[in-house]
């Protein structure tokens, strides 16, 4: 009798505001990105070809930024964040959009607290409620280093996916698997001026 495999259940968490910071950081160095980049300068980014595993379902996929201006500034970056797609090599059952957390930032401010804070509750939630199997952290930041213990710790498996820009390496020896996000958004081996 042929043995029947259940995808695992895998839930994205994108640091919007730090992809966004990285992914302009690596532009201004020279880096080329390609032409299906779907980017706001300091508001939003995505690939149509973000990486997903054949072997789970993307249960929930949460994108957490914040943007400058009034309530129908942020209304319409959430509209715009909620239609990137998300390819999944699972057939049925998959989510096929984002989720947005789209915040209201200071006009000065690169970024806003309450990114950071709200993804850390609502990973530890869904950690604790065992709504997922898989947790795939899109951010480089060594803060999120005691969440990743903790799903370590509740027998989660876990993915980290981020530039190699501003990399803080306790991640990459935290993350079960690594996914570099440079050959995603960039092309390879093109930069107009190498630093």
């Amino acid at each position: 009798m042929a043995k029947i495999l259940i995808p695992r259940r895998m839930m994205y968490f994108i640091d919007g505001e730090n992809l966004v910071l990285r992914y302009q950081a690596m532009k201004a160095k020279g880096y080329i990105p390609y032409s299906t980049v779907i980017h706001q300068q300091d508001e939003y980014l995505w690939a149509q070809n973000i990486w997903t595993p054949g072997d789970h379902r993307i249960v929930r996929a949460y994108y957490y930024s914040s943007v400058s201006g009034d309530d129908d500034k942020i209304q319409a970056v959430t509209q715009r964040v909620k239609q990137f797609p998300i390819r999944s090599n699972v057939p049925d059952g998959s989510a096929k959009t984002l989720n947005p957390c789209i915040f209201k930032k200071p006009k000065k401010s690169m970024k806003a607290k309450g990114v950071d804070i709200q993804m850390t509750v609502d990973i530890l939630t869904h950690i604790y409620q065992d709504n997922l199997d898989t947790l795939c952290l899109f951010s480089g930041d060594g803060d999120y280093r005691p969440i990743l213990n903790e799903a370590i710790r509740n027998g989660k498996h876990v993915y980290v996916a981020a530039f190699s820009e501003g990399l803080n390496p306790i991640m990459r020896q935290l993350a079960d698997e690594m996914i570099e996000l440079d050959p995603v958004f960039f092309e390879p081996n093109k930069q107009t001026n190498p630093a």
